[in-house]
């Protein structure tokens, strides 16, 4: 028999974190790019915890849940997309040799397709939570030994990816193994004793995740810039970024091996 809601310490912590994402919106104010960043955040938190439900609850409602999430967060893309882009092109303008035009930094700017979020998407953004939350499945079981499963589920997943990543460079395949990275980041927090200080696995999962999110910002820019006319100050940005790319993969490969193992890497 499943636990009821309140007992279940999965569903618990999606409450909560919903409620702390929900907080700086829930009197119908519009949310600012802290409130958004935090909103996206609690989306990927929630559908790691998802995963670990894997093992026995029905895949199509998971399914169905992880979609939900997934569509949250994607309606909140473009405002936190743009605010990133805007810091990333700052960064890199100042190791050029001469200063980025001002017409290319418009361009690469209004390329970024957002709309931004307004006091009444909040309402939807409220109700929308409500609805996953009302649907999220439950556990037989407060164990925190019920879980292994799903967690061992994640990790193999995020290292196959890794793997794959090391062996093709694709770029796609290390945002891939980002997601997965950071579910199983996500899970080993929420089973964690918080009385606890934080693993070293965890604190280079940490490191992982913060270097797969700066390669996916830089390929995100590249794809951007690519679709602009070719001009000398798009050339010299796009060595910027190729360069970066480039040492940003070199660190990610190195903390791959420390989180999943050399010998893993090389099957």
């Amino acid at each position: 028999m499943a636990l009821t809601p309140d007992a279940d310490p999965l569903y618990q912590a999606a409450r909560h974190r919903v409620r702390g994402a929900l907080l700086p919106i829930a009197n119908g104010a519009a949310p600012d790019a802290d409130a958004i960043h935090q909103l996206r955040i609690c989306c990927k938190r929630l559908r790691a915890l998802l995963q670990l439900y894997r093992p026995y609850a029905g895949s199509r409602r998971l399914r169905r849940l992880d979609q939900q999430l997934r569509q949250i967060a994607k309606a909140l893309a473009g405002s936190r997309d743009l605010h990133v882009q805007q810091q990333l092109i700052k960064q890199l303008s100042q190791d050029l040799d001469t200063p980025l035009s001002t017409a290319l930094n418009s361009q690469l700017l209004q390329a970024t397709n957002t709309r931004p979020v307004s006091a009444a998407d909040s309402e939807h953004l409220i109700a929308a939570f409500a609805r996953v939350l009302s649907d999220w499945p439950h556990s037989a079981t407060g164990a925190t030994d019920h879980w292994q499963a799903g967690l061992l589920r994640t990790f193999k997943r995020a290292r196959n990816l890794a793997r794959r990543a090391c062996s093709s460079d694709q770029d796609a395949l290390y945002h891939r193994c980002r997601k997965w990275s950071k579910y199983y980041l996500y899970q080993l927090e929420q089973l964690h004793d918080a009385r606890l200080p934080a693993s070293n696995q965890m604190k280079q999962l940490a490191r992982l995740g913060e270097r797969l999110g700066e390669l996916q910002d830089l390929c995100h820019l590249e794809l951007q810039l690519h679709c602009l006319p070719a001009t000398a100050d798009a050339a010299a940005l796009a060595d910027q970024l190729e360069q970066r790319k480039h040492r940003c993969k070199r660190r990610i490969i190195r903390l791959f091996a420390r989180v999943y193992g050399r010998k893993a890497l090389r099957r």
